[in-house]
């Protein structure tokens, strides 16, 4: 189901009135799915407030709503940028292709195990789909996409093993 469809149905159903007509000053500012055997299609939409510095985030799954508990924002800066769903052109479907596309280009050797994406606005890229697949080798692959244009903004690979704690 495409994200857009997820979010009318999150943002349409009593759970997410209610709790926006409570807590007003949250905003869309993520949408997030995993790709692998266990958790394709399942999409888990955040809103943000700069009141609370929380994000909560909704999870649609066989016709139920799911709130998560609110959690700290991971940001960079002051706070996080909401979603301009109007300007968004490219689908996920078109930016997984472009992340195939680059895959083939330049790590064709690598195998996936999972893949991670992430709908966004960055202070850096603007809004991006921002997808990362760790692979069966321990290395992660990530491809920011600029979700207007379809340009790919920036591509890094690095290996698990070398992070330090």
């Amino acid at each position: 189901m495409d994200f857009k469809n997820v979010i009318g149905i999150v943002e349409e159903s009593k759970e997410f009135k209610d709790f926006i007509k409570k807590y007003p000053h949250y905003y869309l500012v993520h949408v997030f799915t995993i790709d692998d055997a266990e958790t394709t299609g399942v999409w888990q939409i955040g809103y943000y407030s700069k009141d609370t510095d929380k994000i909560v985030v909704f999870e649609n799954q066989d016709d139920v709503m799911f709130i998560h508990p609110e959690a700290d924002a991971l940001k960079k800066e002051e706070y996080i940028q909401p979603l301009d769903l109007k300007k968004l052109t490219v689908s996920k479907e078109d930016a997984v292709n472009i992340y195939s596309d680059v895959l083939k280009e330049n790590y064709s050797k690598e195998l996936p195990n999972k893949t991670i994406i992430l709908l966004q606005n960055l202070p850096e890229f603007g809004q991006v789909w921002n997808i990362t697949l760790v692979t069966l080798a321990l290395s992660v692959i990530n491809i920011k996409i600029d979700a207007i244009t379809g340009n790919v903004l920036k591509h890094t690979k690095e290996n698990m093993m070398s992070w330090r704690a």
